[in-house]
């Protein structure tokens, strides 16, 4: 809402009081149209200057009733606009409409529904994968923190139909369903799979019983940050080297390289080519180390002659550059 339709039921009692003023002073005392006007303009605004003529008993008393009724009304039209930009409503309001904007030429991004602890994380990894998000959370202090980084979000209810359009759903790539409760993620899973058929949904699970119902509701994968806690914790204790190297090439941190996956498309100049012949490497820097087949089988050690298929995706470990670079090469 406009901060000024706040002003709309005051501006409407305003203008009924102005315009029987007017036709009062007409009536009453026969005055024309300009010194009717004139006459309730000056008792309005309570300037006090001298009757356009002298006063009918009827005049008067219609003048007391049009001061009664129509400053106590100017008066709180005028206190609701300095309020209104004294608090900063407007500057918020545009903002918010900037945002708004730029959320509707949103495409291929990602939707995060909850901005607790497994949010942050969530898009401090787009943040640093420089992917575009849009965060949900129906906590406004959401919005001061997200703003002052130039992140699109929307202060709402999770789980809601409208605010997950708003979010652009049906032209979003994956939605991370990481609220803290179980069936509120249900819930947006449900409704995510029901407007986007085809959008892929991360969904976080707190109880271990929630996982099924999740893939239920339609999550193409669903984590459960202490099952997964876990295996991290036995890791580290059994392998920390190997531990603390996937850790560099997952999350970054002390180097510039990291894992990727890049989907090859139908179109692309690669299909049928052999590995070495592609020359993958050579060209972008970025080294293969496993291909997904379409039909979701892993080749682990890919060879020289391993062939590129249509639909294959490619795990690579390079630079940020390097793979932006072979997106463009698999095209």
């Amino acid at each position: 809402m406009h901060p000024f339709q706040r002003l709309l039921p005051a501006a409407v009692l305003l203008l009924v009081i102005l315009a029987a003023g007017i036709t009062g002073y007409i009536l009453i005392e026969g005055w024309t149209f300009l010194e009717a006007a004139y006459m309730v303009v000056i008792t309005l605004s309570t300037i006090g200057f001298q009757e356009v003529h002298a006063l009918s008993p009827t005049g008067r008393i219609f003048t007391m009733f049009l001061i009664v009724t129509g400053v106590g009304t100017a008066l709180y039209a005028a206190g609701r606009a300095v309020e209104i930009i004294v608090e900063g409503e407007m500057s918020g309001y545009q903002k918010r409409k900037r945002m708004d904007k730029k959320i509707r030429e949103m495409k291929g991004h990602y939707i995060i529904c909850g901005f607790g602890r497994v949010g942050h994380q969530v898009a401090h990894a787009f943040e640093t994968s420089r992917l575009p998000y849009v965060v949900i959370d129906s906590k406004p202090e959401t919005v001061d923190e997200l703003d002052s980084r130039g992140v699109p979000s929307i202060i709402g209810d999770v789980t809601s139909d409208d605010i997950l359009n708003h979010a652009g759903i049906k032209v979003a790539k994956a939605l991370i369903a990481c609220s803290d409760s179980d069936v509120a993620n249900v819930y947006v899973t449900l409704s995510a799979r029901a407007l986007n058929s085809k959008i892929f949904i991360v969904a976080r699970a707190g109880l271990h019983e929630t996982e099924k119902k999740l893939l239920m509701a339609g999550a193409d994968r669903v984590i459960s940050p202490y099952f997964i806690s876990g295996i991290r914790m036995a890791a580290l204790a059994t392998k920390p080297v190997t531990s603390d190297f996937l850790d560099l090439v997952t999350h970054g941190g002390q180097v510039d390289f990291r894992l990727y996956e890049v989907a090859v498309s139908d179109n692309s100049s690669l299909i049928g080519k052999r590995l070495d012949h592609s020359d993958i490497t050579g060209v972008t820097g970025a080294t293969i180390l496993a291909i997904r087949k379409a039909s979701g089988a892993f080749d682990l050690q890919p060879k020289a002659s391993s062939v590129i298929d249509k639909q294959d995706v490619l795990v690579v470990i390079g630079t940020q550059e390097q793979f932006e670079t072979l997106e463009k090469m698999v095209r």
